[in-house]
């Protein structure tokens, strides 16, 4: 039986960056490759989470295109991102299999529809937006509903710092973490912390971002989940780390660091993490410029 595969490239994602909880994200230069295959018959599937999200996304996608999907419909990671560690593996597949069905269908859907197609599944655009569209973004959900995107402009030569623990920490969880309501300073302290990392960010002011990161809505309550962060967050800085931030609603953390600093950051993050008693593997990227991008599409033979 004859099938189309549909290869997606998406980067993974670090969302928040401290203080700008459900609108700041940035992509990062780990991508997974995601190959989504139609048929006009059933094809096997899995009980893999992600591929199950694909499906989702897909199924979401034909919906607001008022069609029936194909018939046979299956996913697989040819890299994964780890699901569980708050890098955006949901957003990446979701992403995947809205890109897909949008190259299947010639492309009905316009950058603006296939964000809001993400963020409807995910429930908010940080993470959906930079893996869409790569670097540094701010995304709002508008009183009507739609989204709205503005790139940040960011030094060219900062690296990232990625600690990836070996404990996941799901999101929904790390959400009930969160109190229900917050008083008027901390609201205060968290608006102007956000505008702060975009300026300072823009600015080249990476001297600025320390006190940018400075979060008081969401990494308090979770670090309850994940007891060694305050301290990865300052065995970062002791390395030469800008700042760090709980990636998402964790457990990896992700640091922003000058020039040739990435690694040993890194590897001071680790090192922190396994004196709190706990395993995980730490790496140096960059900001990814480009968002999620169709890589390839083949005609191929599949079984059932």
């Amino acid at each position: 039986m004859e099938g189309t595969a549909i290869t997606v490239r998406v980067p993974a994602t670090s969302a928040n960056l401290g203080a700008g909880f459900d609108c700041l994200g940035m992509a990062l230069d780990m991508f997974a490759s995601v190959t989504v295959t139609f048929a006009p018959e059933p094809l096997p599937t899995t009980d893999d989470i992600a591929e199950k999200m694909v499906l989702g996304a897909v199924r979401h996608a034909y919906r607001k295109l008022e069609k029936e999907p194909p018939a046979g419909v299956m996913a697989r990671y040819t890299v994964a991102v780890p699901v569980g560690r708050g890098l955006g593996a949901s957003a990446v597949a979701r992403v995947a299999g809205i890109l897909a069905v949008n190259e299947l269908e010639r492309r009905p859907f316009d950058p603006a529809t296939c964000l809001a197609l993400a963020a409807e599944l995910e429930g908010h655009g940080d993470n959906a937006c930079p893996a869409l569209f790569g670097g540094v973004q701010v995304c709002v959900q508008r009183e009507d509903g739609g989204f709205l995107w503005v790139p940040c402009r960011y030094p060219p030569d900062v690296e990232i710092a990625v600690l990836i623990p070996d404990v996941s920490l799901p999101t929904k969880e790390a959400r009930k973490a969160l109190p229900d309501q917050y008083s008027r300073e901390d609201a205060v302290h968290n608006v102007g912390r956000a505008a702060l990392f975009v300026a300072a960010l823009a600015a080249g002011r990476l001297d600025a971002l320390e006190e940018a990161v400075r979060d008081r809505l969401h990494q308090p309550y979770r670090a309850s989940l994940f007891p060694p962060l305050y301290d990865i967050f300052a065995a970062a800085k002791a390395a030469g780390a800008a700042a760090a931030w709980l990636s998402g609603a964790g457990s990896s953390v992700a640091a922003l660091c000058p020039k040739d600093t990435g690694r040993a950051v890194a590897a001071a993050m680790r090192q922190a993490l396994q004196a709190a008693g706990y395993e995980g593997r730490a790496l140096a990227t960059r900001i990814a410029p480009q968002g999620a991008q169709v890589a390839r599409v083949e005609l191929v033979e599949v079984e059932r």
